[in-house]
């Protein structure tokens, strides 16, 4: 699927909360100390591949489940800055783009996008901006070469454009589905080397573009300020650049799913750790297959089903799709039959939508049931033509 695109890897990291599972959860069984120290459970760093042009999701070019050893030193008694980035949780940033940059090698380009965690020198300094680019949310007010703050370099710039984006509304984090309008600004920047990066063979400097969203208007509004080894020389830059960084919501998403839309990781009733790892693991899967059939909704995101469903799958939706259509036009699967959305179609009418085009599009939970259901009947499937030959 990666051949000669240019590819999105958008990475995150997440953790999973199993404190209210402590009594029934065995000791030493694959489950620590999270971010917060007070916390029983895992965290999980996965890169999502995503085509650049299309806007579909693809795959996963990296995973990694992991726990803090409950008697483990604090990052002060381990004098954390000065270990080696190989040794620090933050080199999860670095390997995820070393092994998409493997795994994906037949790629035309990739770009991975990480958020404010992967601000860190040696990421930024890490990708030959040929065939891997990255895009990072600044986390820092960095020094640059000259003497000059990034803060007190975008400060003296003046809007260079306006841009509207959409909002998705988010009530986790109290964030209303509104049209958000950005003052753009961009410019070349040489970042100079940070003090907390103790790779000697680091360059001094970096030179990077950045580019200022701010949302006008608005208190608390957007504010991103993205670093870029992609080349920012007008409008039609800066816009692409917002464009891919906005697609990070696909991998919050997926998190989404794992713990509480839809297979709700945090209460699981197994009383191992490492089981619990591989429940989430395997739901993974899903809940990429779930997220694909979202996006077959959106406006211009025709995936070819080859991407997600091989040609016997797609045989045995052809069954149900005549068994699910009704009589009428408004119960026609009305969708190209060689696009994800007519898939998608079938999917949600097997978790219980109606198929009715006034109707809302499906949200995760009934495409869950129905990616459920039809795994169920497509394995009925198979038995079928195995017996019957």
């Amino acid at each position: 699927l990666c051949a000669d695109r240019h590819l999105l890897c958008i990475q995150d990291t997440t953790e999973f909360n199993l404190s209210k599972q402590r009594g029934r959860i065995k000791k030493q069984s694959g489950l620590g100390k999270t971010a917060n120290s007070e916390v029983l459970g895992f965290m999980l760093h996965s890169s999502l591949v995503v085509d650049a042009n299309m806007g579909s999701a693809l795959g996963y070019s990296y995973i990694k489940a992991w726990e803090r050893i409950e008697d483990t030193p604090d990052r002060f008694e381990r004098n954390y800055h000065q270990l080696p980035i190989e040794q620090k949780e933050s080199y999860k940033w670095i390997a995820a783009t070393n092994q998409s940059k493997t795994l994906l090698d037949q790629a035309a380009r990739i770009t991975v996008i990480a958020d404010r965690e992967g601000d860190i020198y040696d990421l930024l300094a890490g990708v030959d901006g040929e065939k891997v680019n990255l895009l990072v949310r600044s986390n820092f007010d960095r020094q640059l070469n000259g003497g000059q703050k990034l803060s007190g370099y975008l400060n003296s710039l003046a809007v260079l454009a306006q841009r509207s984006i959409l909002v998705r509304g988010d009530i986790r984090k109290n964030i209303v589905k509104r049209t958000a309008n950005l003052e753009l600004k961009w410019g070349k920047v040489s970042i100079m080397k940070s003090v907390t990066c103790n790779n000697k063979n680091a360059p001094p400097f970096v030179e990077m573009f950045v580019l200022e969203a701010k949302e006008k208007g608005v208190d608390k509004g957007i504010y991103w300020r993205l670093l870029t080894t992609h080349a920012i020389t007008c409008e039609q830059d800066a816009t692409q650049i917002i464009e891919w960084y906005k697609q990070r919501w696909y991998i919050e998403q997926i998190h989404r799913l794992l713990k509480t839309d839809g297979f709700r990781i945090e209460r699981s009733q197994l009383e191992q750790g490492w089981a619990i790892r591989k429940l989430t693991l395997l739901a993974m899967m899903a809940t990429l297959r779930i997220l694909q059939m979202m996006l077959a909704y959106e406006d211009g995101h025709e995936q070819a089903i080859g991407e997600v469903f091989d040609q016997d799958q797609q045989n045995c939706l052809q069954v149900i799709n005549r068994q699910l259509e009704g009589t009428t036009d408004k119960l026609k699967n009305s969708a190209k039959l060689d696009t994800l959305k007519w898939a998608a179609w079938i999917i949600a009418r097997l978790g219980g939508w109606k198929g009715y085009k006034t109707q809302r599009k499906p949200g995760p939970i009934v495409l869950q049931k129905g990616v459920i259901k039809f795994y169920q009947m497509y394995e009925g499937w198979n038995m079928y033509k195995l017996f019957s030959k």
